[in-house]
């Protein structure tokens, strides 16, 4: 860094009236305290503020472009300022060292002011401490912006990992919390609760014979058929391979029936185009169950599974209770 040789104030009238932090300032009202201050030449690459180094002072920029760099503990926050802009006052307002580091992004000139100058200026004149608290409100506005878009990135980027990539339904993530709330709530309110397990016949044939891609239009189709079948409130889950699962909150043991042949019905009729241009038919075999006092979700996902067993040893494409 290369300071100036200047004797006289360090910036001009002309450049005063210029900063956007000195707006609506009189300049005779704060010359005097310029005089104790000084201008500094930076190169690229220059770091004027670091969380390392203790000083503190106020950097007002006149020329060029600096950066604002703050490392937490999942990410980097950037920032970027422009002329009439300052950086550095946080530690001044607040006496504490500096938590970010401020560095020249391209050759820049600076006006440095030292922190009980800056103080002075602020209790001398009315519109700077306006301009310094209208910056600052402007910073938590921007600041407030980027937590609540990185939020609603890291909201997007959960609910994308609790979401089957190829069918669509949610996954087994999806389940452990979702269905561990709604068996809570059913046991707490002795709330009806039916379960089905739902699985393709004779998949393994179908991936063996017309290949995993062909197994994946079926999966997809019978993902689709699936939820088209069932209310809104029902909750399927494509379990793991070719098995889904789906609670149905409020289902008495009757309608879980109607609703469980409805899907084994649907299905079976479904006539799925390949990639081949053959056409498929597939039918499912689905075991139900209902909540009894103190079921956890395993054991009715179990009991569930229990029952599906039978319907596939008894001949497939059927439903049966447990």
């Amino acid at each position: 860094m290369e300071q100036e040789d200047l004797e006289t104030l360090p910036i001009s009238r002309m450049d005063f009236l210029t900063l956007e932090i000195f707006k609506n300032v009189s300049f005779e009202s704060i010359a005097g305290y310029l005089l104790s201050c000084k201008t500094l030449n930076i190169n690229e690459g220059d770091i004027i503020i670091a969380p390392d180094n203790a000083e503190r002072r106020l950097i007002i920029l006149l020329s060029g472009l600096l950066g604002v760099k703050l490392d937490t503990n999942d990410n980097v926050f950037s920032n970027d300022i422009n002329p009439g802009d300052c950086a550095g006052e946080m530690s001044i307002f607040d006496n504490v060292k500096p938590s970010a580091t401020v560095f020249a992004r391209q050759p820049s000139k600076i006006l440095v002011i030292p922190p009980d100058i800056a103080l002075a200026m602020i209790n001398a004149s009315h519109d700077l401490c306006l301009n310094f608290l209208h910056m600052l409100s402007q910073r938590i506005r921007h600041s407030n912006k980027v937590v609540c878009e990185d939020q609603f990135h890291i909201r997007c980027i959960e609910e994308e990992s609790k979401v089957d990539a190829l069918t669509g339904l949610h996954n087994r993530r999806w389940l452990e919390d979702m269905y561990t709330r709604e068996m809570n709530r059913s046991n707490a309110g002795k709330f009806n609760l039916c379960a089905f397990m739902v699985d393709i016949d004779h998949f393994k044939h179908v991936n063996d014979n017309y290949g995993h891609l062909a197994g994946d239009q079926i999966l997809k189709a019978v993902a689709q058929e699936l939820s088209f079948s069932l209310r809104p409130s029902d909750m399927p889950v494509r379990y793991g391979g070719e098995e889904f699962t789906v609670f149905l909150p409020g289902t008495t043991k009757e309608n879980a029936l109607m609703i469980a042949e409805r899907i084994r019905a649907n299905i079976e009729k479904m006539k799925i185009a390949l990639a081949s241009n053959q056409m498929l038919q597939v039918t499912v075999s689905i075991g139900i169950t209902m909540r009894t006092a103190g079921d956890t979700v395993q054991s009715i996902i179990d009991r569930a599974d229990g029952a599906l067993y039978t319907a596939k040893n008894s001949g497939r494409n059927k439903a049966v209770f447990a």
